[in-house]
């Protein structure tokens, strides 16, 4: 599996696939702070706005770029669910197979979505999660006993 599958199935799947969405948000005020250095002095403020600029439009572009081709191929392919399964592991990978035969199942013409795949995947490592804090504090019977 090309590394390169796995990085992008990985921040699919991930909470930060929001982040270049968030960077859009601030947008307009940071733009208007980049124009506001380039009107202050000289050559220097001028190649601070620039890559200031850069940076923050590289991960909008991306976003939307990812966007544009999602819209387009909402579909997931094998390639795209062998990285997947790479990137999250064996079982993560089937307990969110699971969770989508679950609540797709009575649906033969169903065909997995990156939306939906991603979503199963915040399914189960939420569910993990929920696990691990549950089994690290103290039930209502064991606090009944030691009080």
């Amino acid at each position: 599996m090309p590394w390169f599958d796995r990085l992008i199935a990985r921040w699919e799947v991930s909470r930060l696939a929001v982040v270049p969405f968030s960077i859009s948000l601030f947008a307009a005020p940071i733009s208007w702070l980049i124009l506001s250095l380039t009107l202050f002095d000289g050559r220097r403020s001028e190649i601070v706005a620039a890559v200031l600029l850069i940076i923050l439009l590289v991960p909008v572009g991306l976003d939307q770029a990812r966007g544009w081709w999602l819209c387009r191929h909402p579909h997931a392919s094998a390639r795209w669910l062998r990285g997947v399964r790479a990137a999250v592991g064996e079982a993560v990978f089937e307990e969110a197979l699971t969770h989508l035969t679950i609540l797709h199942g009575d649906d033969p013409g169903y065909r997995i979505e990156r939306t939906h795949l991603a979503n199963a995947v915040q399914v189960v490592w939420d569910v993990r999660r929920k696990g691990r804090q549950r089994a690290e504090g103290v039930g209502l019977d064991d606090a009944a006993r030691q009080a």
